[in-house]
């Protein structure tokens, strides 16, 4: 009996564990020899067709006919491949893909990962400097999510409902709670 709980724990938590893990094999996991935006700046030809896996945040979007332009302020990333925006960055990047991006959904600010190949150099400028930013050709895109801290009162209690605490009755703006041991007002 005990086995077989042993087993149905297993198989359970494998199973909630690989439900969890919806990102890319080529985003999650660094490439070999792991090229960081900050080696190959100045001899960005001595890197060409070299696997690379970069991320940061969505400076703009560009669409061509063939092809469409991400312009990127580079982050370091983390373990899983999500951009760290708390740190410094080490410049920017270019991301060149055959699909359609729409700058709707991939809007100014929007975290990204891509893994890919470098591909050469272009000159985008900045203000009014002309910046030499390497190109990705990419292969894979992942895009992450902004969590949003949620603000609570940190009187809060779940079980309070309209002035009607059900376990100790109705009280008058305010209600006694049994944590505290004291009466506490709204």
């Amino acid at each position: 009996m005990k086995k077989m709980s042993a087993i149905v724990v297993t198989s359970f938590l494998l199973a909630l564990l690989s439900g969890c893990s919806n990102i890319p094999k080529q985003i999650s996991t660094a490439p070999a020899n792991d090229i960081q935006l900050n080696e190959i700046q100045g001899s960005i030809e001595n890197f060409s067709n070299q696997e690379v896996r970069w991320g940061g945040e969505v400076v703009s979007v560009e669409n061509n006919h063939e092809f469409s332009i991400i312009q990127m302020v580079q982050y370091p990333l983390n373990h899983y491949g999500k951009p760290i925006t708390n740190q410094a960055s080490e410049g920017r990047f270019l991301a060149r893909t055959s699909d359609f991006i729409d700058p709707v959904v991939y809007k100014e600010g929007t975290l990204l990962t891509f893994s890919g190949k470098v591909d050469g150099e272009a000159t985008r400028q900045v203000d009014k400097k002309e910046l030499s930013m390497p190109i990705i050709k990419v292969s894979s895109l992942y895009k992450w999510q902004r969590y949003q801290s949620v603000q609570r009162d940190p009187f809060y209690d779940p079980f309070y409902f309209n002035g009607f605490y059900p376990y100790h009755g109705y009280y008058n703006r305010y209600w006694y709670h049994p944590r505290f041991g004291y009466r506490y007002y709204y």
